[in-house]
């Protein structure tokens, strides 16, 4: 297919700048995505196994429920069950204390306020002050917003930022779609090494950007939308209902009974019922104290289902009500117009078709951060001026291509040495300070500390000295988390603690990610041994 000329320069400058400007931000994004694909089952990996309590029989939660707003009355007000729920496994039932302050769920919890309690063997109920890993929320957070703190309005600044870097996205794909035409299927799976590394780079580049091109496009869509959606709703309520909400507020529902009794197994049987192949994860209950305004807000699961949330369903409904409850936001009773939003938000969050679509989505994710490190490489190869006669002097490199060369590799590297040294620390907290009582305020400390550390090693040292320091250490730490499983299972009394049955995965994948990294370095150590004098990858350049 041919494209004229200057629609193909025009694309190629877009496609340039918009890339160098948006692939950090968005590597950062990308590579935290694929991982918080199974965000609750690293935070459950990284949470010790005493801070999780028992869990009860179904026919155990109204005897349970009773027991602890009997001793503490502030949960008669509001409280929360968990029955299958990967986000909180922990504990049967939560509540928060009369004293805590309103916890914002965009915002990094560190605070640690929720109470949490279980049933003993005997019957009689045991609780304790919330004191858990929220590792995954870290990585959820760093998907979400790059890592760039503050909060505007309800939601994290960050938020924001990337809902404009995806427009600049979603321009960088389509202008690198128009230059590829050209040549899409003479270069598609060529993939030519040698010493020409910018075109190694470009073919690597090209060959992962078409294969994963829909994947993409989705992704910067409904970024955009999730970013913008209380301005598109703010428009489109000017627009359509006169400037009144698009949602209105369901009506009080009248209940007969005044001092109505809260049946948790019978709601939980009823909801079960109604919500045929589905399975209850939680069930939130509020304004318990106000029989007409109380509400339940049930999260559901179902592997053959497009999802709404990240990996729910949601019914509401008063749960006093005698009537049966609504079932108007699950999958299965969706209008046309809301299977489509919601195929978009189930597409975006990949949680349909279980685990295999998991999988597939940490590829996808950790391919696009690739995409976007390779991308920028592209640029800095392509600028790198090189010694065409030896006996002149050596070449002084761009100022900007040194830039763009040290905060690549100190932001991409640092991301994702800052997230494994997070989860290392993790295992160890507990055994350096017993007495810690949340350990969310140092995986936060911890990824800002060593992301700072890196971006500073390299513009100190100089990107061709940070690259193979950073690959290494990023090796030493993937291989020190199977390491620490090891000796929890032969020193278990110093406090740690090895992996579930359920969660052995994660220590492999560290070996092999630490073996891809380790090659990475080998690779690193080649280049910067054989680069020429005056090169910017050269020792010497940087010194």
């Amino acid at each position: 297919m041919k494209v004229r000329t200057d629609i193909l320069r025009l694309a190629k400058e877009l496609h340039t700048w918009v890339g160098i400007c948006a692939g950090i931000l968005l590597f950062i994004c990308f590579f935290a995505g694929g991982l918080s694909m199974f965000q609750h089952d690293l935070s459950k990996w990284a949470t010790p196994p005493q801070q999780s309590l028992n869990t009860v029989e179904f026919h155990q939660y109204n005897d349970l429920v009773s027991q602890v707003q009997q001793r503490h009355p502030e949960a008669q007000k509001s409280f929360q069950i968990n029955l299958n729920s990967k986000e909180f496994h922990y504990a049967p039932i939560q509540w928060q204390p009369a004293q805590s302050q309103a916890h914002d769920d965009h915002a990094f919890d560190t605070d640690q306020s929720a109470m949490l309690a279980t049933l003993k063997p005997d019957g009689t109920l045991q609780v304790e002050q919330e004191n858990l890993s929220k590792l995954g929320w870290l990585i959820e957070q760093l998907h979400e917003t790059a890592g760039i703190p503050g909060m505007l309005g309800h939601h994290t600044l960050g938020v924001y930022v990337m809902g404009v870097v995806s427009v600049l996205y979603f321009l960088a794909l389509m202008t690198g779609l128009i230059i590829l035409l050209p040549t899409l299927v003479k270069d598609y799976f060529a993939i030519r090494q040698g010493k020409n590394k910018k075109r190694f780079w470009l073919d690597a580049h090209n060959v992962i950007g078409i294969t994963s091109l829909p994947f993409h496009i989705l992704i910067s869509v409904t970024v955009i939308v999730f970013a913008f959606h209380d301005l598109f709703y703010d428009g489109l309520g000017q627009l359509v209902s006169k400037g009144k909400p698009l949602f209105e507020r369901p009506a009080a529902v009248q209940i007969a009974d005044p001092v109505p009794q809260l049946d948790v197994e019978k709601i939980l049987l009823k909801v079960q019922q109604q919500a045929q192949g589905y399975e209850v994860s939680s069930v939130s209950f509020n304004n318990l104290d106000q029989p007409a305004k109380a509400s339940a807000r049930v999260s559901l699961y179902s592997p053959d289902q497009m999802l709404r949330g990240d990996n729910f369903d949601v019914m509401f409904f008063n749960p006093y009500q005698p009537a049966p409850y609504s079932t108007a936001n699950l999958n299965t009773q969706s209008s046309g117009l809301d299977q489509l939003i919601r195929s978009m938000f189930s597409l975006h969050f990949g949680n349909y078709g279980g685990d295999f679509t998991r999988w597939l989505y940490l590829a996808l994710g950790l391919g696009g951060a690739f995409l976007f490190y390779s991308g920028n490489i592209l640029w800095i190869e392509s600028r790198v001026k090189r010694q065409k006669n030896p006996n002149l002097a050596p070449p002084t490199q761009r100022k900007d291509v040194q830039f763009v060369a040290n905060l690549t590799i100190g932001a991409c590297l640092g991301t994702v040495f800052g997230i494994f040294m997070s989860m290392l620390i993790g295992r160890w907290a507990y055994v350096l300070s017993p007495e810690l009582h949340s350990i969310n305020a140092w995986f936060m400390y911890i990824y800002y500390t060593i992301f700072i550390f890196s971006l500073m090693l390299s513009f100190v040292l100089g990107g061709a000295r940070a690259l193979p320091t950073l690959l290494l250490s990023i090796v030493i730490v993937l291989l020190l988390m199977p390491l620490t499983s090891t000796i929890a299972l032969l020193l278990p009394e110093i406090g740690l603690w090895s992996s579930s049955s359920s969660l052995w995965w994660v220590d492999v994948f560290a070996i092999l990610f630490a073996g891809l990294f380790f090659r990475f370095y080998r690779q690193a150590q080649a280049r910067v041994q054989s680069a020429e004098v005056g090169s910017l990858w050269s020792v010497a350049q940087n010194k």
